[in-house]
């Protein structure tokens, strides 16, 4: 091992088993968010690569599925803003917009989530996930140190995902 270097231990088979098992979850979250079929295989496949590289980061103890999931959602902003950049296709239709509108069911989950975060968390929460606004725009269109920007998306995201595991 090089000097400096930290090795962390990662049981790659049980990781592997993880990822196997909570896949068809993942998948039909990405069914719900991404305009077709391919779309949601594409950014699943995405994701999985992605979480894959990152597995040393993969802490057991926590909710593993919240991890995956809320790397999903990330990987389909990202496709949905690549989609985006594109632009739309000559002859396609609407079906295969870049997203199709979501279930009212998902949108009432996502404004109910919402509402328990502040206002200045909600439009952070907004700015960086929805809109694709950089860290830095956040911290200066809010006139706020980047790593306070940091503090509150951090603390946003750990309110939704509590709010989550206890309504489950």
């Amino acid at each position: 091992m090089a000097p400096g270097s930290v090795h962390v231990p990662t049981d790659e088979a049980a990781f592997a088993l993880f990822l196997r098992h909570a896949q068809p979850r993942t998948l039909a979250l990405l069914r719900r968010l991404c305009a077709s079929e391919a779309d949601a295989e594409d950014v699943l496949q995405e994701t999985l690569a992605k979480v894959w590289r990152l597995r040393a980061s993969f802490d057991a103890r926590q909710n593993g599925e919240a991890w995956l999931l809320q790397a999903a959602f990330r990987c389909f902003c990202d496709h949905r803003q690549r989609s985006a950049r594109q632009g739309p296709t000559i002859g396609v239709d609407e079906a295969a917009s870049p997203m199709r509108t979501c279930s009212l069911e998902l949108r009432d989950e996502v404004r109910h989530r919402l509402a328990a975060c502040s206002p200045l968390e909600r439009e952070l929460l907004l700015g960086f996930h929805a809109h694709g606004q950089s860290l830095r725009d956040l911290a200066a269109r809010h006139g706020l140190p980047l790593n306070t920007v940091k503090s509150h998306l951090h603390r946003a995201r750990t309110r939704l995902q509590r709010e989550h595991h206890e309504r489950d």
